[in-house]
């Protein structure tokens, strides 16, 4: 017992002294934690963070915008915490991007943004756009910022590049857990039986460690079609 212990405090001390080590291990500490709550992090928090929003396409980092929140015309089922965690929320409103507004009577006229230096004048019923919540609002109308732009169908870069995440360690951790889980059969059977099994799983591993690793993806990925688990099988 107390050789473990010292092993264990002169791993922990190598570790530290290894600044490389202890940034690599901080930064998939942090990506883990991200890809967990992205849903919940991400300015867009609908599934796949794929809130599209036309007329705010290609825009540059640090754009900002007011958008109207109408409520959509079909009922959206709530979901608990658990399910937004892990699916995000559909959103419930849509969302309308404007210049400016001001009430007359009982409409809210908008100068609604189609493009740049491009606006468009629109009326809306009060009682499709007013809101008791949060105090001090009385138009369902919030200022975002998209902080690394949108893309050309107007989505947060920022939101799916923090959804992304989860896509990025699965891929990662599923093709290794795929690749040992083959490997380690594959070598047990070799190793168990021997003979002419052992020489046709390493001519079997020769050929395919012959082909060109890209056109191997490409072969797979046509045969499987599209799809994650087919990105991680071809991987």
């Amino acid at each position: 017992m107390p050789s473990n212990i010292s092993n264990n405090t002169l791993f922990r001390k190598r570790l530290l002294k290894n600044k490389g080590a202890v940034f690599g291990l901080v930064i998939i500490a942090l990506s883990i934690l991200l890809a967990l709550f992205a849903y919940i992090i991400a300015p867009d928090g609908s599934p796949n963070a794929n809130r599209i929003i036309p007329e705010i396409a290609n825009q540059k980092p640090g754009f900002t915008i007011q958008l109207l929140q109408l409520k959509k015309g079909r009922d959206i089922k709530p979901v608990n915490f658990i399910n937004r965690l892990v699916n995000g929320k559909e959103d419930v409103y849509d969302h309308v991007p404007l210049i400016s507004y001001t009430a007359e009577k009982d409409s809210l006229i908008v100068m609604k943004y189609v493009d740049e230096g491009v606006t468009q004048r629109v009326a809306y019923p009060l009682s499709a756009v007013t809101v008791k919540s949060p105090p001090g609002s009385l138009y369902n109308i919030k200022k975002q910022t998209f902080w690394l732009g949108t893309d050309k169908f107007g989505r947060d870069i920022l939101s799916r590049l923090v959804v992304g995440t989860r896509v990025s360690l699965s891929v990662g951790l599923i093709t290794v857990l795929i690749s040992l889980t083959i490997g380690i059969l594959l070598g047990a059977l070799a190793g168990y039986f021997k003979g002419w099994i052992d020489d046709i799983i390493m001519w079997l591993i020769n050929v395919i460690w012959s082909i060109p690793t890209l056109l191997l993806v490409f072969a797979v990925t046509l045969l499987l079609g599209k799809g994650f688990w087919q990105v991680f099988i071809a991987v």
